[in-house]
């Protein structure tokens, strides 16, 4: 199965930094030059081309149609709409978030994935930290989280490393698709 276009959900508590990683991701801004984060209104789509993808040997380029939703529970209305042929699912959560998030992210995985039937390889936690080396155990998860990769990023070094997180995190839902087709 050859497809051209993935449809990615972020979702997670307010103020996790999605939107942030969003537009870095899909280089719509550089983290240095980002002012301070609003409140997403329901959700925002990014598109955008990911290149140079190794997937098994071969490499390859993808459209990615990156949804950004807002983690305000007043657009839980809008949620059967943004997991309508969902192909991955990207948690996250920052330091700031920690008290509801263990709770929250439950709630999200099993809607966002639990029910539409994705694998764990389609889902990734992206835990937003100061401090890559900040302890994602600290967020106290249920086991259900325990085939999921965790990924600990850091939004405010501009680094390219979550750019590499997400080529790999695409390559594994292309390779869990292509398993399936």
């Amino acid at each position: 199965m050859l497809l051209k276009k993935l449809k990615i959900v972020m979702v997670g508590p307010s103020e996790s930094g999605k939107t942030l990683a969003a537009n870095f991701i899909s280089e719509c801004m550089n983290i240095e030059e980002a002012s301070p984060p609003k409140p997403t209104q329901g959700v925002r789509i990014v598109e955008f081309e990911l290149s140079n993808l190794n997937i098994d040997g071969k490499t390859s380029k993808i459209d990615i149609e990156l949804w950004d939703c807002s983690g305000d529970h007043k657009f839980e209305s809008c949620w059967p709409s943004l997991r309508l042929g969902v192909q991955g699912v990207i948690l996250m959560c920052s330091p700031n978030t920690m008290h509801t998030a263990s709770r929250e992210l439950e709630l999200l995985y099993n809607y966002f994935v639990s029910q539409t039937k994705l694998s764990p390889k389609q889902c990734v936690l992206f835990y937003n930290t100061a401090d890559d080396q900040e302890d994602i155990d600290s967020l106290n998860l249920s086991s259900t989280f325990s085939k999921v990769s965790q990924v600990a990023i850091n939004l405010k070094s501009g680094s390219n490393k979550l750019k590499v997180d997400f080529s790999n995190y695409v390559a594994s839902i292309l390779q869990v698709l292509n398993k399936e087709g």
